[in-house]
C-alpha cells in the first residue's frame, strides 16, 4: 500500500483485546486484503494483544484472498480468539458453509461471530 493510500482499519486496544474496526466496504483483492493484515497485525504489536474483534460493518463483499489476510492473523494470535461482528448475511453464510465459523457452539472454528462489538468484548474481556 503506497503511502497516498487511506489506511484499511483502524484499532483501539481495551485491555488484552483489540477492536479493529474495517474502514473499506471490500476486501476483494491483494493489495486491500495484504494491507488490512499488515495493519493489523502492526496494531497487535502495539499491546499484549490475546484476542482481536473485528468490526466488519460497513464490509459488503469479503473475498477469498481477504479470509486469507484473517487467517494469517489468526496464526499470529498463538491463544485467544478472533472475533466477527456486525457481519453482513452472505459474508456470514460464506463463513459457514467454508467452515470458519459454527453455529454449534462445541464445535471448534478458526473464527467466531458476534452480533456487536460490545458483545465481543464482553465474551472475551
Amino acid at each position: 500500500m503506497s503511502e497516498s493510500q487511506p489506511s484499511c482499519s483502524r484499532g483501539a486496544i481495551r485491555g488484552n483485546v483489540l477492536v479493529v474496526e474495517v474502514l473499506v466496504d471490500q476486501i476483494r483483492d491483494p493489495e486491500t486484503s495484504y494491507a488490512l493484515r499488515d495493519e493489523i497485525l502492526s496494531l497487535m504489536k502495539a499491546g499484549e494483544i490475546h484476542h482481536v474483534v473485528i468490526d466488519l460493518a460497513r464490509v459488503k463483499f469479503l473475498g477469498s484472498v481477504g479470509l486469507l489476510a484473517f487467517l494469517a492473523v489468526r496464526r499470529q494470535l498463538e491463544s485467544g480468539s478472533i472475533i466477527l461482528c456486525k457481519v453482513a448475511e452472505g459474508i456470514q453464510s460464506m463463513l459457514e458453509i467454508c467452515l470458519l465459523v459454527s453455529k454449534d457452539p462445541g464445535k471448534m472454528a478458526p473464527f467466531q461471530v458476534e452480533a456487536s462489538v460490545d458483545e465481543a468484548v464482553a465474551r472475551v474481556g
